[in-house]
């Protein structure tokens, strides 16, 4: 029972913090019109905190398509091979996707430090933007993260010859619709 609550927080955690961010947002976005227009007067720190969990919702956002494996994608290239080969290089992609993020997540700790040591704290809810801007290289490492936990799941399933299979599931090549 509680391994199982575990596991599916674990496999929902962007969903459910996408969630609670969300709202909150919404909550901060609808007291500020409600201050602004109802009662003439304007809440500063709540369009701040907005602007702050949206960035948030971005980058938990795309850990959670990458985790679904939803993300934009050229298939073209793919879709010119033979159907055995896809795979192969929708792995080839994936790894250059993976080196990029782990590039960008290692840049945004970089920048992580730097605003420690150089502090600029934001102006209505007096935060040290570093915590705020933490999600950059967390948000890069999550899609990390569920790239690699994808190919697990595959190989997994049925080895390597599964790996990166499911993207084209329903999709037939370029040939294949050219013989019709």
């Amino acid at each position: 029972m509680v391994r199982s609550a575990i596991s599916n927080f674990y496999e929902n955690f962007e969903k459910y913090f996408c969630a609670f961010i969300m709202a909150a947002m919404v909550l901060c976005l609808g007291a500020q019109v409600f201050f602004r227009f109802v009662l003439d007067a304007a809440l500063t720190w709540s369009e701040e905190l907005s602007r702050f969990a949206f960035v948030w919702v971005i980058y938990l956002g795309a850990s959670m398509a990458a985790m679904e494996r939803v993300h934009l994608r050229v298939t073209v290239p793919q879709l010119l091979l033979p159907s055995q080969y896809r795979h192969f290089a929708t792995m080839f992609a994936d790894f250059i996707w993976l080196i990029f993020n782990l590039f960008f997540a290692y840049q945004g700790i970089l920048q992580i430090k730097h605003m420690f040591t150089f502090t600029f704290i934001s102006p209505a809810m007096q935060w040290n933007t570093a915590f705020v801007y933490a999600i950059i290289p967390l948000g890069f490492f999550l899609m990390s993260f569920r790239i690699v936990q994808g190919y697990w799941r595959d190989y997994k399933k049925g080895g390597i010859k599964t790996m990166g299979v499911d993207l084209f599931s329903s999709e037939r090549s370029i040939e294949e619709e050219t013989e019709k």
